[in-house]
């Protein structure tokens, strides 16, 4: 264990208080106390100088980062500190004031590290908290269903105790809802009810019926952190148990799981359940503080191992390489090459990530050669689509289509809610990268009816962007608005950086498309937290939004700055880098009047097809060198282009974009387009300032002919073919497309 990991797991005990720093918990007598984030931080900075004393300005330094706040906030957050001690009255309990000077933690303290020892004794009483369910809110509209009110308290009493949490019995449960509902405390329309405190956590919930489907929202409130969700199905029980089973986890997280010597077997037993559990909702990270304890352990498994593992990847944490390698080798004492390989696919993760992409395709193909010679085994199907993600976005399409088959027959023999949604959110991501060919059977909505069941989850909210983004292909907006927003709502619940950065990536570009600026500044704030800011990818989605942001106020040569820095991270980069991405950026080069730029964009676009050719990255190809020829002026030059880039696009998001830009080029070459050529595009044409653009120039072709002193009779024919110049007519001064297409990018 490093010193740093250490560091940033130490407990202090003192006197009936225990601080944890890892969690940043304050217990007292077991209890978990309310304390704000700044009176914890300066607690924790004098615990860590071991009775010094700390000067007013040394603690304004330290733990204010001297962000302008005067003396008077440290005696306001000591005052607070006490409260949670504990302390009333006059005294002053462990922390000591030296007049004049500052403060100092005058009791003893002893430090420890949580549960690295099989002797560490308990730090919390032993057993979870007792939850009360209290019976639910609904009104559905069958008589027959009358029973969910109460009835899901057995169900979900039922599953609280097969996971070891003791519950409210249900009688108990009936007589307290009773006396809130008198206080007034119940649902709000459209909200979380408000909670009154009573002592133990409440699970609130609310059923709703959606035609065939119900809809189960629930909400508790534990140690003064609030946990909620909400799941969809077919039936009121099946949600119920599902609640249960994530309540379940977030008790026995809160308790912990406590090794005590002599019951060594029923430790690893309850971790390992937990773990599986915490997989199974996709809530690893609720789990994440257990399974850094137990990988400090030699007896820990290797199933733990492998889920750790794999978070730290995701996260492109810097102790991945040597948590992989250590795991490889925990794998090969046990002869489990199937780990061994697993542990190579979670390095290839974190090294794609670093874009190492030669070192993670070779990390990735040795790891499922392991995988496979061990077959049957548990982790064979999640390592199958974990390297197939890994060479999807390196760029081996072929190789992670063929993978993407194999661990789809595989979950198809023994399906699972949890599994089926990861066969469906690669499946998106592979048909959005233009990789598609998957062969899967199944509608493009299959896939939403398990990640409903798992709610507000990282899974469901990728694979929510990802529909939303087929939405928006087929020019349904109001479908993909609804789409990214629902897969934001379900990234921000379910706490994933990277979830998050995609959605606010998707549904940003989605603003800056239907000219929405308002929209776009909300998702350029939120990236900028320096939680998203530091995740991987999040420098390359900020610039990407706040070049979209120069773009729509005029200003294209700043814009293209900061989309090229985007690029270099982007760029290949899978599913964060889509095919109109490239055309983007070649809008912009065009627009600044940086026709170098547009050509050197295109010799590496043509260079990429050649290196790993497939038909969207050649369409781009193809598109990107009609845009340059048209600036140029070689107008009929663009359009054969066009024809091309069209036929290869057709199905992909790239398909509406370049139908514009071949409407246009049509106009510009005389074969008088009619407005009806614009219909595939559904509401493209009236969502983005383009689309309208061209429906007003086809509706007014005649006006604008006259205009430019051309007989109406000879408009768009091949008798008289219209020049270049018209492009210049039009409202709104939109003469720069006689420059560059009229493309909604």
């Amino acid at each position: 264990m490093t010193e740093k990991s250490i560091a940033w797991r130490e407990e202090y005990h003192f006197a009936n208080c225990v601080i944890r720093s890892d969690t940043r918990e304050l217990l007292r007598d077991g209890v978990a106390q309310k304390i704000e984030r700044r009176s914890f931080d300066l607690i924790l900075y004098l615990l860590k100088l071991e009775g010094r004393v700390a000067s007013k300005d040394e603690l304004l330094e330290h733990v204010w980062g001297n962000h302008f706040v005067s003396e008077s906030v440290i005696a306001q957050s000591i005052m607070k500190v006490r409260k949670a001690l504990g302390i009333t009255g006059k005294e002053p309990g462990p922390i000591k004031t030296v007049h004049r000077v500052g403060y100092r933690f005058a009791s003893e303290v002893r430090k420890g590290i949580p549960s690295s020892s099989p002797t560490a004794p308990p730090l919390r009483p032993p057993g979870p908290t007792r939850i009360l369910w209290l019976p639910t809110d609904c009104a559905l509209p069958r008589a027959d269903l009358s029973w969910v009110r109460y009835g899901l308290i057995s169900v979900a009493t039922h599953v609280l105790h097969g996971h070891g949490v003791p519950t409210v019995p249900a009688s108990e449960a009936i007589r307290l809802h009773e006396s809130l509902e008198e206080d007034g405390t119940h649902w709000a329309e459209d909200q979380r009810p408000g909670i009154r405190e009573i002592g133990i956590p409440m699970v609130r919930s609310r059923m709703t019926a959606l035609g065939d489907q119900f809809r189960l929202e629930w909400w508790m409130q534990i140690n003064g952190i609030g946990h909620g969700n909400q799941i969809e199905g077919p039936a009121p029980a099946e949600l119920a148990l599902r609640a249960a089973r994530e309540v379940a986890l977030i008790a026995r997280m809160r308790s912990g799981v406590q090794l005590t010597p002599g019951h060594e077997a029923k430790f690893w037993e309850e971790a390992s359940q937990l773990v599986a559990l915490s997989v199974s909702l996709d809530q690893t990270d609720k789990a994440l503080p257990l399974m850094a304890i137990c990988v400090d352990m030699p007896q820990c498994p290797l199933h733990i191992w492998a889920e750790y593992v794999l978070v730290m990847a995701q996260r492109a944490d810097e102790t991945t390489p040597a948590l992989a390698q250590r795991m490889a080798q925990l794998a090969r004492l046990t002869q489990d090459c199937a780990y061994e390989g697993w542990a190579l696919l979670c390095s290839a993760e974190y090294q794609v990530l670093q874009h190492r992409t030669a070192e993670a395709i070779e990390q990735a193909m040795s790891g499922v050669a392991m995988v496979r010679h061990a077959a049957p085994h548990a982790c064979h199907a999640r390592a199958l689509l974990l390297a197939s993600h890994v060479l999807a976005t390196a760029g081996k399409s072929s190789e992670a289509s063929v993978l993407w088959r194999e661990a789809a027959t595989l979950v198809s023999q023994v399906p699972s809610p949890d599994m089926v949604c990861r066969v469906h959110l690669l499946r998106c991501e592979l048909d959005h990268m233009g990789m598609g060919q998957t062969g899967g059977t199944e509608s493009p909505t299959d896939g939403l009816a398990p990640a409903r069941w798992l709610g507000l989850t990282p899974m469901t909210a990728r694979i929510q962007v990802l529909h939303g983004l087929q939405s928006c292909a087929r020019g349904e907006w109001a479908s993909c608005r609804r789409q990214l927003e629902a897969g934001l709502h379900a990234s921000e619940n379910g706490k994933s950086a990277l979830a998050r950065l995609f959605a606010h990536l998707q549904l940003g570009s989605f603003h800056a498309r239907c000219d929405d600026q308002a929209g776009l500044v909300a998702c350029m704030n939120a990236v900028d937290q320096p939680a998203l800011r530091l995740a991987p990818m999040g420098n390359a989605v900020g610039r990407w939004l706040q070049a979209r942001r120069c773009y729509l106020a005029g200003d294209a040569v700043q814009a293209l700055s900061l989309a090229e820095a985007a690029m270099e991270e982007m760029a290949d980069f899978g599913v964060w880098c889509a095919e109109d991405h490239w055309l983007f950026v070649a809008q912009l080069a065009l627009v600044a009047g940086n026709r170098r730029t547009a050509r050197a964009l295109l010799q590496r676009l043509q260079a990429r097809h050649e290196r790993r050719p497939l038909q969207t990255r050649q369409a781009t190809a193809l598109a990107v060198e009609g845009m340059v020829e048209y600036a140029e002026g070689n107008a009929s030059k663009a359009l054969l282009l066009f024809e091309q880039a069209c036929l290869l696009a057709r199905g992909s998001l790239m398909a509406n974009i370049l139908l514009f830009g071949h409407t246009w080029l049509a106009l510009i070459d005389g074969r008088n387009p009619s407005p009806a050529q614009l219909a595939p595009a559904g509401q493209w044409v009236d969502a983005t300032r383009e689309g309208r653009h061209l429906r007003a120039m086809l509706l007014n072709k005649p006006y604008w002919a006259i205009a430019q002193r051309h007989h109406p009779v000879l408009l768009g024919t091949a008798a008289g073919l219209m020049p270049h110049r018209v492009s210049d007519v039009g409202e709104g001064g939109h003469s720069s497309y006689a420059h560059y297409l009229p493309l909604p990018v």
